[in-house]
């Protein structure tokens, strides 16, 4: 975590307004305290661009909690610190864990391809023994001998694209992963620039994803990311053939889902966005058992979704303004209620 953020070293407390003054006062918040200093920073936090939104929503929730409870001893400040720093560190040990991952999938594909190319290689040397301890023909010979070495080296080349794809594939929901997704924007925005083409940008995240897993366990919560990446796979291989329309999902991190749309304005973009919303909306969950009786059925999902464009949003045309202006029209429409789809509107 980048030490300039650790917020057991905070920034010189803001001034408040009267009114929040007044309200702060109203709820025993002591003055002049570390407290009160706390509070506004935490407040202040929806404008901090480093966080994500579930950070966001956790600062606010845990505003309203420390508000509420109006406990200002000593040791429930060291609690909120501790809280502040788990919020804080919980993308990086996120990042982390699905790295981790990533790599053991990674390492037993690995371990599985030696085993195939050491059967492999057996199998060339005693069709080459056979072959020559027979005798007979030496061009019938030699044939064998270059056809068991050209199986061989299509065998490796097949495991070779397959281990590449490996590593750009979300191993849960099999789109894209956010390496994947890094390297697909890094040439669309190229692309973009270049030749002056639309390029538009949406961020989309379930919402109350951690409520879902508590009520229904991260089985179910699994299932329900899979599910949007199947949409949203389904949705672009029907805009291509339909279309022509270079459309690429992606798993950004999480319950969040990045989707880039080559030579679409904003405004369709945005329409399109809403037509996968409402695509999750209406899909119903069903439960099961291991010996798959039906346990609960009619579970919905909802997602909220931001939408930006390249060209039209951003002061300077690169990948980090294009993912800021998506992940603020996000914030936008998750705290406008959510399950809806909003777009950057630039200040």
């Amino acid at each position: 975590m980048p030490k300039d953020h650790n917020p057991a070293q905070l920034p010189p407390p803001a001034a408040c307004s009267e009114s929040v003054c007044a309200m702060l006062d109203r709820v025993g918040v002591p003055r002049d305290s570390k407290w009160r200093g706390l509070i506004l920073y935490m407040r202040s936090i929806k404008s901090y661009d480093f966080l994500d939104n579930e950070q966001k929503e956790q600062f606010q929730a845990l505003v309203m909690e420390v508000l509420r409870a109006r406990d200002f001893s000593d040791a429930k400040f060291r609690e909120v610190i501790k809280a502040n720093e788990r919020i804080l560190s919980g993308p990086w040990n996120r990042a982390l864990t699905r790295t981790l991952a990533e790599t053991a999938a990674l390492v037993q594909e690995f371990q599985d391809t030696l085993f195939r190319h050491k059967g492999g290689v057996q199998k060339l040397a005693d069709v080459t023994v056979e072959t020559v301890e027979t005798g007979g023909d030496v061009d019938r010979m030699l044939g064998t001998i270059r056809r068991g070495f050209q199986e061989m080296v299509t065998m490796i080349e097949e495991d070779a694209e397959k281990m590449v794809a490996l590593t750009l594939t979300d191993a849960l929901t099999a789109i894209a992963n956010r390496r994947a997704f890094d390297e697909h924007i890094d040439r669309a925005v190229t692309t973009s620039v270049m030749e002056r083409r639309p390029l538009s940008l949406f961020m989309c995240d379930i919402d109350h994803f951690k409520r879902f897993n508590d009520e229904h366990g991260h089985r179910i919560g699994d299932q329900a990311l899979v599910v949007v990446g199947s949409i949203l796979r389904g949705f672009a291989k029907e805009m291509k053939q339909l279309e022509d329309r270079d459309i690429f999902p992606a798993r950004y991190g999480g319950e969040e889902f990045a989707v880039t749309l080559l030579d679409v304005p904003k405004d369709e973009a945005e329409e399109l966005a809403d037509i996968i919303r409402r695509k999750i909306e209406r899909y119903n969950f069903v439960i099961r058992d291991p010996d798959g009786q039906i346990l609960a059925a009619g579970i919905k999902i909802n997602v909220s979704i931001g939408v930006a464009e390249l060209l039209a949003d951003c002061p300077a045309t690169d990948i980090a303004h294009l993912v800021d202006a998506a992940d603020k029209a996000l914030y936008l429409a998750k705290s406008s209620g959510r399950n809806q789809v909003r777009s950057y509107v630039r200040p």
